[in-house]
């Protein structure tokens, strides 16, 4: 459709960050493709099969088969993956028992994806926080599985490699929108921000799961406006999942439409861009 090139940061949200996947088919219905991807968390692992080649519609299916329920997904872990229990879990001592976010972005993402960063078909970038040093770090080279798990990697739930001898967690930490890394260069910057809003709890009061997500996505959201604020990206979305909680994973059909509207908000105002850009 265009040779605008078009920078596109995919943000952190947990099971919010479904809500991509439509995001991403405005752009194969389109027909048009970023010049660059940066991911944070969620992001960064749906941005990671997008990245290597997977159109949206093809991780719309993957979700889909995936994400039915819990049965069929543990039925795809431990029977189709042949995993083993503790290939997946993690346990250092009474108060540390965390799930491998290296074997769950394994899981995920399909065996057909590049296993380096670099070889992927179009340019991505993870972002990930050095936990020790306190800041954000830029992958854009080397292997894409712990990248991906060190982007992933929430505190007290999934756990991340060490690289480099460095401990990681969850990118959205330090750069939960993470458009500043896809500005250069590029004629539009389009940023999905999937942080939502803290909604109800589903029964009397909020799980414990509930509560430390839905905090880490309260402070996601309040990073990611102040760095919008500074310097906002050409197109800025933030589709309407408030409803959703950060562990809903399995109401995948429900989240995509709920993110219908901002799709077609996406669409409107990057036809709009183009148009003007010529």
């Amino acid at each position: 459709m265009s040779r605008v090139k078009i920078g596109l940061a995919l943000g952190g949200g947990s099971a919010r960050g479904l809500a991509h996947i439509p995001m991403l088919e405005v752009f194969d219905e389109l027909g048009l493709k970023p010049a660059a991807i940066a991911g944070c968390s969620i992001g960064a692992l749906i941005g990671a099969g997008y990245a290597a080649g997977m159109s949206a519609a093809e991780i719309r299916e993957r979700a889909e088969k995936l994400l039915v329920n819990r049965m069929v997904a543990m039925r795809y872990v431990f029977g189709t993956r042949k995993t083993r229990l503790w290939d997946i879990l993690s346990l250092r001592g009474l108060g540390s028992l965390h799930l491998k976010g290296e074997k769950l972005a394994d899981i995920v993402l399909p065996d057909n994806v590049p296993r380096r960063i670099e070889d992927l078909e179009i340019p991505f970038k993870v972002i990930a926080t050095d936990f020790e040093q306190r800041i954000e770090r830029v992958i854009d080279e080397g292997p894409l599985i712990p990248a991906v798990a060190a982007s992933i990697a929430i505190p007290g739930v999934i756990l991340g490699p060490t690289i480099d001898g460095r401990v990681y967690v969850d990118g959205g930490v330090t750069n939960p929108v993470p458009f500043d890394h896809v500005r250069k260069g590029m004629d539009i910057t389009v940023a999905i921000d999937v942080t939502g809003r803290p909604r109800p709890p589903a029964r009397k009061h909020h799980s414990n799961m509930e509560l430390a997500i839905g905090s880490l996505l309260i402070m996601f959201h309040q990073v990611a406006e102040l760095r919008r604020a500074g310097n906002p990206p050409d197109i800025y979305i933030e589709p309407e999942i408030g409803d959703f909680r950060g562990v809903d994973f399995f109401r995948l059909k429900d989240m995509l439409e709920a993110a219908k509207p901002a799709k077609d908000r996406l669409k409107r105002e990057l036809e709009k861009l183009i148009r003007r850009i010529g």
